[in-house]
């Protein structure tokens, strides 16, 4: 009440002069341009590989030689034709002979166990329709079993030599895609063990069917992937 007299003034009678600072950054080191390549985004996400790269084939390539052993050691027993090999065996070997799939004699496999080749149904050039095959499944299979039987002849080995190699190579396959996803070798190592000693993946390795080829190429499509 007594700030209104002359002489007496209160705490802000007074002009406070505020200092106007001026905005300005701090001063702080240029930064040097960086000379590190640009990572891209699977180095980014995926860690780097642990271990020794050698034992990453090296153990691969020995769990893939113990499966070699086991699909390999007389893979021409039994001396017969098994199952549906019957099938696939002379179908493989005509599409070299034919281009295509062509019908057999009767008592074929007899022939073929007798060591005679001449199984094919002959027919007159005006009824060639009669001597194809009923074609049931994709060539592929066959084309790689054939490469077998034009090696080692027509015969039990012939004919089972080419999914003992892909049997084998899907073992390896195995082994380092399993590495590279759990980015172990032991891991790794221990799946393509497994998989050597696998009852299905042994007979179907041992026998000129389709299904291990179609096992190979989707394992195949699957590791590019990862």
């Amino acid at each position: 009440m007594f700030l209104g007299f002359v002489g007496l003034r209160g705490p802000y009678d007074v002009r406070v002069a505020v200092t106007d600072f001026t905005n300005q950054a701090f001063e702080q080191p240029e930064s040097e341009p960086s000379t590190e390549p640009m990572r891209s985004v699977r180095d980014r996400l995926v860690p780097p590989m642990p271990g020794n790269a050698w034992w990453g084939w090296l153990g691969p390539l020995l769990v893939t030689a113990f499966g070699a052993i086991l699909r390999f050691t007389d893979l021409g027993r039994p001396n017969a034709v098994m199952f549906d090999e019957t099938y696939y065996a002379k179908d493989s070997w005509a599409l070299y002979l034919f281009g295509a799939e062509h019908n057999v004699v009767k008592d074929a496999d007899k022939i073929l166990m007798q060591g005679g080749t001449q199984i094919w149904q002959q027919c007159a050039p005006a009824d060639l329709e009669k001597c194809a095959s009923y074609v049931v499944h994709p060539p592929l299979g066959k084309w790689m079993i054939g490469i077998g039987e034009q090696i080692f002849g027509m015969n039990p080995y012939g004919w089972r030599f080419a999914g003992a190699v892909v049997g084998v190579l899907s073992i390896l396959m195995l082994a380092r895609v399993a590495r590279r996803m759990t980015r172990s070798t032991l891991l790794g190592c221990l799946a393509g063990l497994l998989l050597s000693v696998e009852g299905l993946h042994l007979v179907l390795s041992r026998t000129a069917l389709l299904d291990i080829f179609l096992m190979f190429w989707v394992l195949a499509g699957f590791a590019c992937l990862v």
